[in-house]
């Protein structure tokens, strides 16, 4: 944002100058980008008088001129311009005298005669664009007189605007910020509304406005100005927004944009003949509808954009730039003034949508407040009235559908000292509230409370309070203080601790990790995760939708991580990704850690014979899962059958706790996820949820001399139902287990109904028993074995072989 200090000045005393003014803010949050001068002509110009003039010999479009430059004789110099009459007075530029190019004034000689200097024009000085002929001085002015009193220029200086202050996008915000920091806000005042022609016809008489989307446009005030002769502003305007990087266009323009850049509220001027039944409504564009914006290029515009319309056509894309269709032109002669007030993040998107960004949309993006919707309005029409010779109608068609009540924030003084770290007094407290315009609604003894003005659409809760006050008490006034902090404390209460300990644990186990983006597209986030539309969490305001939505789970970007590597000839992978998941469950969203993992390809492709060409398999990440649970030392966990959305049936199994709660699901990828893959083998997946496990508390680590005595294995033969499973028979022996039973290992199961019968299957297991106190002997195995087998054979319909 850049400003003129000498307009500055039009709304405030400023008492430094421009450094120190520029120090002093930045100082106060509102940084400084640069600092130039504008209109400042080169140093060594004074004024000349020429006192002579007569042709040169050899060359018709030159002529000779004595000039008197105030001390010493006359010089002569050589000037090419139309203008350069005796009597005249003239910027001069003597030799040695170096302009803002890099062009420096020589000596020289021109067709044989010599110049001592040149005459100069207002363009060469940086004054003006004319470049016709020299510039004329008052006659006023003294020869020798240095050029820089009559023209002392003006300094601009470039704010950088953080995103969370609108009310600084503009001469009179920042002039408002000024007197704040100088501690007089009662020099602070708005620009006047000057006196212009009236008449008595209502400006509802020839306009009308209607709002369609209320959601999107809180306010639109439209005023009508006829009887306007189009035509160049005057030069202190155009001088002023050419300082701060505006182009002049004409009156009615240039009033439009002066009004932006000294109140920061957008305005738009139309041509009121072009606008069908005269009248304005705001609406949001139909899907396939076309608008030419003044740019000269075309847009097709969709449901989500917000329109400015007339009765049969779309006349600007609200907030960004208007149409070509209704643009002002010397031909006008009655003009609509639009002033409104539009929802940001509309404005944002629409901006970006179309690969516009507009010194309106910039500020409408930020927001703009309601009240100067009003003031600017007025003070553009009263000046489109005074430089263009026309009459403001009576009144204005203020559409406002929803007038808002007032914001009240309170600020509690003992919460400023002590998030600041200071002892402010209540008044010294109230007192930053008053510098910088912001009007008290009440006050006691704990706390004040604040009616915020409209122009500060920042100020939400008392934190931001308390900021106005660090700002206007001076952050380098606050002393600094040893943030209070505990030396060392447990692991335990270190929240990233126990990730990057299960990060260690799964590459320990032979996995790469992956990162993916955590945003997907809404049919993404639904493929395969077993997550409906409406659990998803959606972006208010997403870049696109590709990235509309919070990632449910981290199988979608496994799957793409697997398929990008499979594509590019890396068909063996190990992969696993720690991140967040968000759902929105019912009341309130839920985030948590995940773990996916994914294994496809050859384990082992370095080896030999079958170890080389042995491909993963459901077995491998079962086993992988188990081990990392034993190295976390989690017990007690059932494997059981499972299904899942992103699995095969018939492969398909979920680790879960003895109360139902499932830590873990896994199995073969089907093929509907896999088809447009290139993979070699099956892929096989499984997702953990880390926020359960960590929850899980692991029992302490304990260290056992090793067995002095030796161990007794036997075994058992069972016929079994086909729907009894392995899972259910270990935990029954492991309850049913004596003292002396150490290990329970299944090696082999048979199914064949033609040797077994319909719905039976063999299962054979491997039973270790040891005592730790002596060698048990064969009669006292037995025993044990036997009891064993009677009380299984009790508890579950199985047969012995």
């Amino acid at each position: 944002m850049k400003t003129s200090v000498q307009w500055l000045k039009e709304y405030t005393d400023i008492p430094w100058p421009p450094d120190e003014l520029a120090e002093r803010l930045t100082l106060a949050g509102l940084e400084v980008e640069g600092v130039e001068q504008f209109g400042r002509p080169p140093a060594g110009v004074v004024v000349g008088e020429i006192l002579e003039r007569r042709p040169h010999p050899s060359a018709d479009r030159l002529s000779i001129c004595r000039v008197d430059v105030g001390a010493g004789d006359p010089v002569q110099v050589v000037c090419g311009a139309p203008n350069c009459d005796a009597g005249v007075k003239a910027p001069f530029a003597p030799v040695g005298v170096r302009f803002s190019d890099g062009t420096r004034i020589k000596k020289a000689k021109l067709r044989g005669v010599v110049s001592f200097g040149m005459l100069c024009s207002a363009r060469e000085l940086g004054l003006g664009a004319d470049h016709t002929g020299i510039l004329h001085l008052a006659a006023e002015h003294e020869p020798g007189t240095p050029l820089a009193r009559l023209f002392p220029g003006d300094t601009v200086i470039d704010w950088e605007v953080t995103p969370n202050r609108p009310d600084w996008l503009s001469h009179v915000g920042i002039a408002r910020e000024i007197a704040a920091v100088a501690d007089a806000p009662e020099s602070f005042q708005l620009p006047g509304l000057p006196a212009a022609a009236t008449c008595d016809q209502a400006a509802a008489d020839l306009t009308a406005v209607d709002i369609q989307a209320p959601d999107l446009c809180p306010r639109y005030i439209a005023r009508v100005i006829r009887n306007v002769t189009v035509g160049p502003s005057p030069e202190w305007m155009q001088k002023r927004l050419e300082a701060v990087g505006v182009r002049p266009i004409n009156n009615v323009v240039d009033v439009t944009n002066y009004v932006l850049m000294e109140c920061g509220q957008p305005l738009h001027a139309f041509d009121w003949e072009l606008l069908g039944e005269h009248r304005i409504v705001v609406r949001r564009a139909r899907p396939g509808e076309h608008l030419t914006t003044l740019d000269g290029n075309e847009h097709e515009l969709t449901d989500a954009d917000l329109l400015i319309a007339d009765a049969d056509k779309g006349v600007a894309l609200a907030g960004v730039m208007g149409g070509e269709n209704s643009e002002i032109s010397e031909s006008t002669r009655t003009v609509l003034l639009e002033s409104a007030a539009f929802l940001p993040r509309s404005i944002r998107a629409t901006a970006k949508r179309h690969g516009l960004s507009t010194e309106a949309s910039h500020r409408f993006e930020r927001g703009v407040g309601l009240d100067m919707v009003e003031f600017a309005s007025g003070r553009a029409a009263t000046l489109i009235a005074e430089l263009g010779g026309g009459e403001v109608l009576d009144g204005a068609v203020d559409a406002f559908p929803g007038q808002p009540g007032p914001r009240l924030v309170t600020c509690r003084f003992a919460r400023v000292n002590r998030l600041l770290g200071t002892d402010l007094s209540a008044d010294r407290i109230t007192r930053c509230f008053v510098r910088l315009g912001l009007p008290i609604h009440e006050q006691n003894a704990e706390a004040v409370t604040i009616r915020t003005p409209s122009f500060r659409l920042d100020l939400e809760r008392e934190a931001d309070l308390i900021e106005e006050v660090a700002r206007m008490h001076g952050l380098e006034n606050i002393s600094a203080k040893a943030a209070p902090a505990v030396v060392g404390g447990p692991r335990s209460a270190d929240a990233y601790y126990p990730l990057e300990q299960a990060r260690t644990e799964l590459r320990g186990l032979g996995l790469d990790e992956i990162m993916n983006y955590s945003l997907l597209s809404v049919a993404e986030a639904t493929r395969g995760t077993g997550v409906v539309e409406d659990e998803l969490i959606h972006l208010a305001n997403p870049l696109s939708a590709e990235l509309a939505c919070l990632r449910p789970s981290l199988l979608p970007g496994l799957l793409e991580t697997v398929a990008r590597n499979a594509a590019r000839q890396e068909p063996n992978l190990a992969l696993f990704e720690l991140g967040r998941v968000a759902v929105q469950r019912p009341g309130t969203p839920e985030e948590r850690y995940q773990v996916g993992i994914g294994l496809t390809g050859r384990p082992h492709p370095e080896r030999y014979g079958e170890e080389r060409t042995r491909t993963y398999d459901f077995y491998d990440l079962k086993g992988l899962i188990e081990s990392w649970l034993e190295q976390r030392r989690i017990a007690g966990l059932l494997c059981r059958v499972a299904r899942h959305p992103a699995f095969a049936s018939t492969e398909c199994a979920e680790f879960a706790t003895g109360s139902g709660q499932t830590l873990a699901v896994l199995g073969r990828v089907a093929p509907e996820f896999t088809a447009d893959m290139r993979l070699t083998s099956p892929l096989y997946v499984a997702l953990v949820e880390m926020s359960a496990l960590f929850e899980i508390a692991a029992p302490p680590l304990r260290y056992v001399p090793l067995p002095q005595f030796p161990a007794t294995v036997r075994d058992i033969s069972m016929l079994a139902p086909t729907e009894l499973t392995h899972g259910e028979i270990d935990a029954t022996l492991r309850e049913l287990a004596p003292e002396w039973l150490e290990h329970i290992e299944l090696f082999d199961v048979f199914e064949d109904a033609a040797a077994l019968g319909e719905g039976r299957k063999s299962l054979a297991y491997s039973l270790t028993y040891r005592s730790l106190k002596r060698t048990l002997t064969d009669e006292q195995v037995n025993r044990a074995h036997e009891k064993l087998k009677a009380a299984l054979a009790a508890r579950l319909p199985v047969q012995f072989r």
